[in-house]
């Protein structure tokens, strides 16, 4: 065995003996542990299976997947996924209309790195030439990019500061009902992601400096509490605002038709009446995921039709 290859086999025993699950056989057990039902899984490509595994892929949901290094690595892997999917299978089976799947705290500025109480944050100006009020207000000009044609800069800050002008966002599955499909046009019965976020209350924020992991997660206790302090109307809050952006947009895209633009011109004043809708917007800063997107889509694909253009 030459170095090369020792070394090789020493990393590769180092990462097998930090995964729970190394064999085939362990996986069988684990999942039977578990309750995992065996139809949810096959060990070939299948995308009819919540679950399925080659010899280097692992393939989950309809699109998901994760290529492995080491093959032993898939079955930590497709456990973790079947956890996931036995989670979401038993929560539909109860019938609840919504349950929250992550909390964490986000922040308007761009977060690159972390060191103790501070952050590097970055921003990104739409100009060839370095501005002097970015500089005046502490920004280190970093590099300017042609192909996207932005300058670069960042500057170090408290995470104070940060936290200041942060934010708690609650992530959610919920079952479009009758509601959701007559005001949105989403299919009733379908199950689509949300989320929504409120500000970080004042007298949080040290803690949620403390208990937090870079970038955005926070302590189990700590989501928790926010869940039972802030989310009580968590459906209602996105709903509204989901309703709201969406007025905004029918108006936008409204004002935008012009029956004298040629079919690409059209396209391209419903695209910027529809991002001009959300600039500022509480409603589109509030809402993301499916429940979201969905929305915006419906509303551009509207306009399309009202306008005669293929989609």
């Amino acid at each position: 065995m030459t170095n090369e290859e020792s070394i090789y086999a020493k990393r590769e025993q180092e990462l097998l003996e930090k995964c729970k699950i190394k064999t085939k056989e362990q996986f069988l057990e684990e999942c039977n542990k578990a309750g995992i039902d065996p139809d949810w899984y096959a060990f070939r490509f299948d995308r009819s299976k919540p679950v399925s595994i080659d010899e280097d892929t692992v393939y989950y949901g309809k699109s998901g997947k994760t290529i492995v290094a080491y093959p032993f690595h898939r079955w930590d892997i497709a456990f973790r996924e079947l956890l996931i999917y036995k989670e979401e299978y038993e929560w539909e089976a109860t019938g609840a209309p919504y349950r929250i799947t992550s909390v964490r705290w986000e922040s308007d500025a761009n977060i690159s790195a972390t060191f103790g109480n501070t952050m590097t944050i970055r921003e990104y100006r739409l100009s060839e030439q370095v501005e002097q009020e970015m500089l005046d207000d502490g920004w280190i000009f970093d590099q300017y990019d042609r192909y996207m044609g932005y300058c670069v800069y960042h500057k170090r800050v408290s995470i104070s500061s940060i936290m200041r002008k942060a934010f708690i966002v609650f992530k959610f599955t919920k079952r479009t009902d009758k509601r959701d499909a007559e005001t949105f046009h989403f299919v009733e019965g379908s199950y689509l992601i949300g989320s929504y976020r409120y500000p970080v209350p004042q007298d949080l924020r040290a803690r949620i400096k403390s208990e937090r992991d870079f970038p955005v997660r926070i302590s189990k206790e700590l989501s928790k509490e926010l869940t039972e302090r802030l989310a009580k109307n968590l459906i209602e809050d996105e709903f509204n605002d989901l309703r709201a952006l969406q007025e905004a947009k029918r108006n936008a895209l409204a004002a935008a038709f012009d029956a004298k633009l040629s079919a690409s011109d059209q396209k391209t004043a419903f695209a910027h009446a529809s991002n001009s809708a959300e600039i500022g917007n509480p409603a589109a800063e509030n809402c993301q995921y499916s429940r979201c997107y969905i929305v915006s889509h419906n509303m551009l694909h509207q306009a399309y039709d009202r306008a005669g253009l293929e989609w």
